[in-house]
C-alpha cells in the first residue's frame, strides 16, 4: 500500500475529504442520483419491500425518470402529464401504474416494452383519441386496463395483440362507433368488458365477441344499438351479466340471446321495445334478474316470462304506455 503519511499524503487526504463533502452536498441538494433514486417534491416514496411511489396532484408535467428503478407501484394521477414517450424504460419492476386524470393524448408506440411485470394500467380520464398498433407492446402479463373517460374513436386492429393475460378492459365513456375486424380477438382471458356510454351502432362482431369465451360480464349500456341479431352473443357460454340498457333497441331476433345458458342478469331497460321478448328470453334457464323498465310495452301477456324458473328479480317500472296486464 502506498505511504500517504507525508506532506503529499496530507494533500491527498484533504482532496478526498473535499470530494466526499461535495458528493454529500450534491446528494443533499438532489442533483446526483442515489442508488435508490430521488423522490420529487409533493410525492411520497416508500422504500420498504412494496416500493410504492405516490405523486397524486403533484403538478408534474412529465413522468419522473429519477425514481427508484425498482419501484413497483407508481401513482401519477391528477397531474398535467401529456405523454409517456421514452419515460418508462427505467422501471422494469412496475406492477401497477396509474396515469389517470392527466392530459395524455397519445400512448404512442412501444412505450411499455420494459413493463413485462405490469399487472394494472390506468389511463382513464385523459384525452386519448386513438390506440396505435404497438401501444401496449410488452404488457404480456397485464390483467387490468382502464381506458374509460377518454375521447377514443379508433383502435388499431392489433392494438391489443400483446394482452393475452388481460382479464378486465374498461372502455366506457368514449366515442367508439364500431370495432374493426378482430380487435378483441387476442383477449382470450378477458372476464369483464365495459363499453357503456359510447356511440356503438351494433353489437361488436366480425372476429370480436366470438373469441371471448372466458367473458362473464359485458356492459353495452347507453349506446346507439337498434337491433340484436341471432347469436350475437352465441360464443359467450360463460357470460353471467349482460347490460343493454339505454340503447335504442326496437327489435331482437328470436335467437338474439342464443348460447347464453349461464346468463344470470339481463338489463334491457330504457329501450324502445314495444312487446315483451318472450321467445328470446325463454331459453335463459339460469336467469335470476331481469330488468325491462322504461320501455314502450302496451300489454303484459300471461305467459310473458315462461320458462324463467330461476327468476328472482323482475323490474317493470316506468312503463308509461302500459294499458293491459293479463293476470291469468
Amino acid at each position: 500500500m502506498a505511504d500517504v503519511s507525508g506532506p503529499q499524503g496530507s494533500t491527498v487526504q484533504r482532496t478526498v475529504s473535499v470530494v466526499a463533502g461535495l458528493v454529500l452536498l450534491l446528494l443533499t441538494l438532489g442533483r446526483l442520483p442515489a442508488a435508490n433514486g430521488f423522490c420529487p417534491s409533493l410525492c411520497t416514496c416508500e422504500s420498504d419491500r412494496n416500493l410504492r411511489t405516490s405523486c397524486i396532484n403533484a403538478s408534474l408535467e412529465v413522468v419522473p425518470i429519477q425514481l427508484n428503478p425498482d419501484v413497483r407501484y407508481l401513482n401519477l394521477t391528477g397531474n398535467q402529464i401529456t405523454n409517456v414517450h421514452f419515460t418508462l424504460a427505467f422501471y422494469y419492476q412496475l406492477e401497477s401504474l396509474d396515469l389517470s386524470h392527466n392530459r395524455i393524448d397519445s400512448l404512442g408506440s412501444k412505450n411499455f416494452e420494459s413493463q413485462e411485470k405490469l399487472l394494472a394500467l390506468n389511463v382513464s380520464h385523459n384525452a386519448l383519441q386513438s390506440l396505435l398498433k404497438d401501444s401496449f407492446r410488452g404488457l404480456k402479463r397485464l390483467e387490468l386496463l382502464r381506458l374509460g373517460d377518454n375521447q377514443l374513436e379508433q383502435i388499431h386492429p392489433t392494438a391489443f395483440q400483446a394482452l393475452a393475460s388481460l382479464r378486465r378492459l374498461e372502455l366506457a365513456n368514449n366515442r367508439l362507433v364500431s370495432f374493426e375486424d378482430g380487435v378483441l380477438r387476442p383477449l382470450v382471458a378477458l372476464d369483464t368488458l365495459l363499453l357503456a356510454n359510447n356511440q356503438l351502432l351494433e353489437v361488436p362482431h366480425d372476429g370480436n365477441l366470438e373469441h371471448l369465451r372466458s367473458l362473464r360480464h359485458l356492459d353495452l349500456s347507453a349506446n346507439l344499438i337498434e337491433f340484436v341479431a341471432n347469436d350475437s352473443f352465441g360464443a359467450l357460454h360463460a357470460l353471467r351479466t349482460l347490460r343493454l340498457a339505454g340503447n335504442v333497441l326496437m327489435e331482437l331476433d328470436l335467437s338474439a340471446f342464443g348460447g347464453l345458458h349461464a346468463l344470470q342478469l339481463l338489463d334491457l331497460a330504457d329501450n324502445n321495445l314495444t312487446t315483451i321478448p318472450t321467445g328470446q328470453l325463454s331459453k335463459l334457464y339460469n336467469l335470476t334478474t331481469l330488468t325491462l323498465s322504461g320501455n314502450s310495452f302496451v300489454q303484459l301477456p300471461a305467459v310473458a316470462f315462461q320458462n324463467l324458473f330461476q327468476l328472482r328479480e323482475l323490474h317493470l317500472d316506468r312503463l308509461d304506455r302500459l294499458e293491459h296486464i293479463d293476470a291469468r
